[in-house]
């Protein structure tokens, strides 16, 4: 007879309550294996043929015990593969975790790992503690595990939200805030007419730029460096018939989005739009399950976010002159909130 589960040991007795709620609190642990050899950057060391824990431990300077262990654990979590003493990369799962492939989600790994060390702080945040560091905006690293963390989640959404903007007649559109520039890369593939920008802080464009200039399309977006909350529009900055605004406003307060979109409004070309992309929460912001945890994450990590519905972000849109247009989802994790700045406006 086998003994009793305990808890955290990834074995279920039944459905019960207990067992909910230890599903709930062991799931750190599968997470913060997966966080760790990301930031040790094993999966780079795992490539075919494959190597030891004491092979890795001399390439790393780490504890064979340690290493074994940890290896260990990712074999269980199907990761890794392990012959004899050898582990190597499950191939169902390489590319995305080798840091030179297309599309890897190793920068988002490591930029998790940071999430967690702020979530950590939670209890302390919650009671009104020192506000969290900003350590995407300060740190070089930090910044460009989050803009190609933002790049490995974009990219699979860009086809099917560029789909979902109304392109016909458009001669200039910006993206505001927009990281990697995925989306103007692909509005550049399909619309070689449209003028493109991106406006972003410094050092997030020196990744942009990096990374846009690999491709025709990509080389076609012009950067401009803007501080959207701290400073007005940049002169070089034309009126837009489009401006994306995406996976921002969730990062600062309402006041701070009322200013934003107000300024915005006189840098938008009458009968322009403005389409602000994000996961929004319903009404009474406990669901859906990713929106509201997402709130929580917002307040471990910035001073002032959190997530919105779609109502205040239209008042906001009100407030400054915009009128509404209907919105849609584009996939679980965004949905586009659509406004206009009428034609007769001044």
């Amino acid at each position: 007879m086998s003994p009793p589960a305990l808890p955290g040991d990834g074995r279920r007795d039944g459905d019960g309550p207990v067992d909910r709620l230890d599903e709930i609190a062991s799931g750190f642990q599968a997470a913060k294996v997966l966080f760790a050899a990301a930031e040790l950057r094993l999966f780079d060391l795992l490539r075919e043929p494959g190597a030891s824990a004491e092979e890795i431990a001399r390439a790393t300077g780490g504890s064979p015990r340690g290493l074994r262990i940890l290896l260990d654990a990712l074999v269980a979590l199907e990761l890794v593969s392990k012959r004899g003493e050898s582990y190597r990369n499950r191939p169902e799962h390489e590319s995305e975790l080798l840091e030179g492939s297309p599309g890897h989600f190793v920068a988002m790994l490591r930029h998790r790992n940071r999430m967690f060390r702020s979530w950590a702080r939670l209890e302390e945040i919650v009671m009104g503690g020192a506000p969290p560091v900003r350590e995407i905006l300060d740190e070089r690293q930090a910044n460009e595990d989050f803009i190609r963390a933002m790049y490995a989640v974009s990219h699979r959404r860009a086809g099917p939200l560029v789909d979902r903007l109304e392109l016909r007649g458009v001669r200039a559109v910006a993206d505001l805030g927009g990281g990697p520039g995925v989306y103007l890369e692909e509005i550049a593939r399909r619309h070689p007419e449209i003028e493109l920008y991106l406006a972003d802080l410094p050092m997030t464009l020196e990744v942009a730029r990096e990374r846009l200039s690999r491709s025709a399309a990509g080389r076609r977006v012009r950067l401009l460096p803007w501080d959207l909350y701290g400073s007005p529009p940049p002169p070089e900055l034309p009126p837009l018939d489009l401006a994306l605004l995406s996976q921002v406003v969730h990062g600062e307060p309402p006041e701070a989005n009322r200013g934003l979109f107000a300024r915005l409004f006189d840098r938008i070309a009458p009968g322009g739009r403005l389409v602000v992309v994000e996961r929004l929460v319903d009404k009474g912001r406990a669901s859906p399950r990713d929106a509201a945890l997402f709130a929580v994450n917002m307040l471990a990590m910035t001073p002032g976010g959190r997530t919105y519905t779609e109502r205040e972000i239209l008042d906001w849109g009100r407030e400054a002159g915009f009128v509404a247009e209907p919105g849609e989802q584009v996939d679980e994790g965004a949905s586009l909130v659509r406004l206009r700045r009428p034609r007769d406006s001044r």
